[in-house]
């Protein structure tokens, strides 16, 4: 597919300012963004542009990328930089907070985890350990709940049960965890705009919903409000996807093993050039009241 280049660079540099602002405050210079992007098109041209029964030279990397070729085979002779630690969602943690919130018997029929006792009281009952049993970890259970209790996502209680404290394992005071976030997360959304890009028909779900006239005053119930409605379509998607994944059901359908995921995000931002409120605004002339409060989306791309 063939992208216009002055269209493809406006995107791009929309695409790369608040990256940039972002590492300038904290102290990164551009040798560092120079020296990781120079890498990475050398790595994806190794990766997903060679050709098929042909060993990859560096001139086809110099021709696929626009590098130097002497450029091209220093980079090559480098060792790879990117980490071979495993993405978040496969810690164990939050394995057992996915399952928890999935489905009876740890969880209601509307996805809000039950608390449960740390061992079985009874022949089967639901607990903690079956719980940690399912996800398949086979070592200590204790361990898993101390780390759970740590990071504050489940709290055991003085009459023995465990319950869950938090929906989702976000790692507040690790900041390696939170930079590989950083990497990991805005990577998928922009792959599913390019694919929606690169195949219209068989686009994925993409919907955003914007206001630019909200007045800073109702932001706070807003933002409540929001959390609240996007946790409930969360823990329903967590039902729905748990009942296909192959660990926790394995007569759900077969095929090529493949990550699927259902994210929400909420962003605000001041209104540039404007301090005003919807109250104080005037009412353009001929316009009935509040049919002129400006309304940006409802978007679906």
């Amino acid at each position: 597919m063939r992208i216009p280049e002055d269209a493809l660079a406006s995107a791009l540099r929309r695409l790369l300012r608040p990256v940039v602002r972002q590492l300038l405050s904290w102290g990164a210079s551009y040798s560092l963004f120079d020296s990781v992007a120079r890498s990475v098109f050398v790595e994806v041209a190794e990766d997903e542009f060679a050709l098929p029964r042909k060993r990859l030279t560096d001139s086809r990397v110099s021709l696929v990328t626009g590098l130097h070729r002497k450029e091209v085979a220093r980079l090559r002779r480098e060792p790879r930089r990117e980490r071979a630690e495993k993405p978040l969602e496969t810690s164990i943690v939050t394995r057992v907070i996915g399952r928890w919130m999935a489905r009876a018997p740890y969880a209601t029929r509307d996805g809000r985890s039950r608390p449960l006792p740390y061992d079985q009281r009874r022949a089967g009952e639901a607990s903690f350990s079956s719980l940690v049993a399912e996800v398949g970890f086979d070592g200590r259970v204790r361990s898993v709940l101390d780390e759970m209790v740590r990071i504050g996502a489940a709290h055991w209680r003085e009459d023995g049960m465990v319950e869950l404290k938090q929906e989702a394992h976000l790692p507040a005071a690790d900041l390696d965890a939170q930079l590989a976030l950083l990497g990991s997360e805005p990577a998928e959304l922009f792959h599913t705009i390019a694919h929606n890009i690169e195949r219209p028909t068989e686009a994925w779900l993409q919907r955003k919903v914007v206001y630019d006239r909200v007045g800073r005053d109702a932001l706070p119930a807003l933002r409540v409000a929001l959390r609240g409605e996007a946790e409930n379509l969360l823990r329903h998607a967590n039902a729905l996807i748990e009942a296909q994944d192959h660990d926790t059901n394995p007569d759900a359908p077969g095929g090529r093993r493949t990550r699927v995921a259902i994210a929400t995000y909420y962003h605000e931002e001041p209104v540039e050039g404007s301090d005003e409120t919807p109250d104080t605004r005037e009412t353009p002339p001929g316009l009935p009241g509040r049919i002129v409060s400006r309304r940006v989306g409802k978007r679906s791309r």
